[in-house]
């Protein structure tokens, strides 16, 4: 898993994490916010939005760059990234980190047909 990151988000959370991912560059406070309040048409406070920003900063999910005047807000993790830490994170903890385990109960324990197991042969064999 990348740097100790929290591979879980709130759906407030993820609005914001959304909006840094098709923004390369990072965004500051107040564009944040405009998108939320305005695109979105949330009726959030700053506090709020502030409080989201600082959870995902926590988990380590945006980092900050105060260096420009004010500070950008930009994702620590490509949506690749999260996607594949969150995978693990499921694997590990309901699977016991067991692949097999998964598709046992991704398939419901049915036999895969043959050009599905072919697809994993070649997605596991790379």
């Amino acid at each position: 898993m990348e740097n100790n990151v929290k591979y879980e988000m709130s759906q407030s959370e993820s609005l914001i994490m959304d909006y840094l991912w098709k923004n390369d560059g990072g965004k500051g406070f107040g564009e944040i916010m405009e998108y939320l309040n305005g695109e979105l048409q949330k009726s959030w406070k700053k506090q709020t939005i502030n409080t989201f920003i600082r959870h995902l900063i926590d988990k380590g999910l945006i980092s900050t760059d105060a260096s420009q005047k004010g500070r950008r807000y930009a994702a620590a993790l490509t949506t690749a990234q999260y996607a594949r830490g969150k995978a693990n994170k499921i694997l590990a903890d309901y699977y016991d980190g067991s692949v097999e385990a998964f598709i046992s109960a991704l398939t419901g324990g049915k036999q895969l047909s043959k050009k599905a197991a072919d697809e994993l042969r070649g997605l596991v064999e790379g």
